[in-house]
């Protein structure tokens, strides 16, 4: 049904802008181009909305280049056709408006007809998007960012003054299409020399041997104490492997299973002493916890059994939502929370004294470091993607923290 309803709103938008190009401009060959071009956006649309409905209902094909491509094609397309809409329709709102003054003033609706430079920027506008699209696809997808962090505590044991964690999240290995991309962040991370190596989940899109081709890579990974990770709610299997126990009792023990093999420890809803010249931290973290539909397996007062409440804390936890609703009141004192989860959309603008991104409206902490409570959280834009296979504006990250103690 809802297919039906996006498929029925594309052609309305399709048709409309079809009717306005060929009103504006009267050139034939230019009218026919157009036509074309319309017939084909509507073929792709319908073809990616029948693919997309057999890809969610199957749980096959979610991690394929076909799937990846498709919806990001799909998603230029209905953006490309809303701003020429939007153009073409403020033009007729002013013709509008120049009509209903003309019948005020002489008494006659007098239409004027749709100006050239509208049907230009309705053009440019179509262009722009598509544009975007395939260089967020071609480009954007593997230009890695580092950002780093610094954070002062006042009660951090001396010992950890000045250390060092890097974190990687989201990586949904299924949708690389380069080895040579994946070489390049496991690089860089490695480059960072951190004394902590940490992911906080969705190794997987949807099957557990998407990341064999890269164990290796995150085998060779090397830090002073160690790699440890979470689990998030693709670790688990598609989204139709959720309410399958069978299906997803094997794609969860598989990865547990890969994660091992990469020498990760895996953290669920367990705890770990990180000790450093006769000090300590305590490293929690908790399998995935979120809002429905995602798996809530997350337990942090399992993860806490036995940690002291003067202890310093860092936890993993792929959902920033278990930030909101389960950590930032919790009894004890969570000093700082990683997380990832949302991609930052995979779209957005980021300047240094602006940031926004759509998933805004769907997540409260969607990117970067917040504080509240005297606790903090930062949430990883993720080194990988999903659904549409690239990202405008909202670069893969590697996030290096320092700790410095007050």
């Amino acid at each position: 049904m809802r297919s039906a309803f996006v498929f029925v709103f594309l052609s309305g938008l399709i048709f409309y802008n079809y009717r306005c190009f060929t009103s504006t401009f009267d050139d034939p060959i230019f009218q026919a181009t157009i036509g074309v071009v319309s017939i084909l956006a509507l073929v792709i649309g319908l073809l990616t909305l029948i693919r997309m409905n057999w890809v969610f209902r199957t749980g096959y094909g979610l991690s394929d280049l076909i799937t990846n491509w498709s919806m990001g094609i799909f998603f230029g397309l209905i953006i490309s056709a809303l701003m020429v809409s939007i153009v073409f329709l403020l033009g007729d709102f002013g013709r509008l408006v120049y009509a209903v003054i003309e019948k005020i003033s002489n008494g006659s609706m007098l239409w004027i007809n749709r100006s050239e430079w509208v049907g230009y920027v309705a053009l440019f506008m179509s262009i722009l998007p598509v544009s975007l699209f395939i260089y967020g696809m071609a480009r954007g997808k593997y230009h890695f960012k580092v950002r780093e962090v610094q954070l002062s505590f006042s009660d951090l044991p001396k010992a950890f003054d000045g250390y060092r964690i890097v974190q990687f999240s989201d990586l949904h290995s299924g949708n690389y299409d380069r080895f040579s991309a994946m070489e390049k962040a496991a690089k860089l991370i490695q480059d960072q020399q951190a004394d902590l190596i940490l992911f906080t989940g969705d190794w997987i899109n949807a099957k557990s041997e998407e990341i064999v081709p890269y164990k290796e890579l995150f085998a060779e990974m090397s830090a002073p104490d160690g790699k440890f990770c979470c689990l998030g709610n693709h670790d688990y299997g598609a989204h139709q492997a959720w309410h399958n126990l069978e299906k997803y009792k094997y794609i969860n023990e598989a990865v547990r299973e890969h994660i091992s093999d990469m020498q990760f420890e895996l953290l669920d809803n367990r705890n770990k002493v990180i000790a450093r010249n006769g000090e300590a931290i305590r490293l929690i973290g908790v399998e995935n916890w979120g809002n429905d539909p995602f798996p809530r397996k997350g337990d942090l007062d399992a993860a806490l059994d036995g940690i002291s409440s003067n202890e310093f804390k860092l936890l993993l936890s792929h959902d920033p939502t278990h930030w909101d609703k389960i950590t930032i009141d919790h009894p004890e004192h969570i000093h700082l929370t990683l997380a990832g989860h949302t991609h930052g959309a995979q779209f957005g603008i980021e300047t240094k004294r602006f940031q926004w991104s759509p998933v805004k409206y769907v997540y409260k902490r969607w990117g970067g470091l917040y504080e509240e409570k005297n606790q903090y959280l930062y949430v990883n834009r993720g080194l990988g993607f999903i659904g549409y296979a690239g990202r405008i504006g909202m670069r893969p990250e590697i996030t290096v923290i320092e700790l410095k103690a007050e």
